[in-house]
């Protein structure tokens, strides 16, 4: 279920990903060509980037796909990588946290207050803001996923002195 939710919203981030390169481009083109710039490329731009950002970051370390630095858990094997693995992303949970905190609370303040964006568009803030605290308790779930997955791996079959 939970990986479900995560592959539509990665799914959703390719589709935005696409947007914002049209986007930017529309956006280049229509400045530097026609000198004539628009008013809501560069805003919908940060917004989607700021979409596929924190909503991608819980799929990315389900699929270990997170850039780390792996150079001691590529010299440990067994027991002894698994407790280093389980550490790291077991240390992920309080950056979660803070993020899940401050984004509820920039979400919540937005909305009571009524804020938009300072543009044309006067685009509601809490939406942005709502991404910061949902990618946050995504990113909780998929942390505690992957701690169970690698406790869940079977580390006692080698071959070639790597794992199987």
């Amino acid at each position: 279920m939970i990986t479900d939710i995560e592959r539509i919203i990665v799914y959703i981030g390719g589709g935005f990903m696409a947007l914002l390169a049209l986007f930017v481009f529309y956006e280049v083109v229509s400045r530097y060509l026609f000198n004539s710039p628009t008013i809501w490329a560069n805003e919908l731009s940060t917004y989607m980037l700021q979409f596929i950002v924190f909503l991608s970051m819980g799929y990315l370390l389900i699929q270990d796909e997170h850039i780390k630095v792996s150079f001691l858990v590529e010299k440990l094997s067994g027991i002894a990588k698994k407790i280093v693995q389980i550490t790291a992303t077991f240390l992920v949970i309080p950056y979660a946290y803070v993020l899940i905190v401050y984004g509820f609370q920039y979400t919540n303040n937005s909305l009571k207050m009524g804020r938009v964006s300072p543009t044309l568009l006067e685009f509601p803030l809490w939406v942005p803001y709502s991404f910061i605290a949902i990618g946050g308790v995504l990113l909780v779930i998929s942390s505690i996923c992957t701690i169970i997955k690698i406790i869940l791996e079977d580390t006692t079959i080698f071959e070639k002195g790597e794992e199987v």
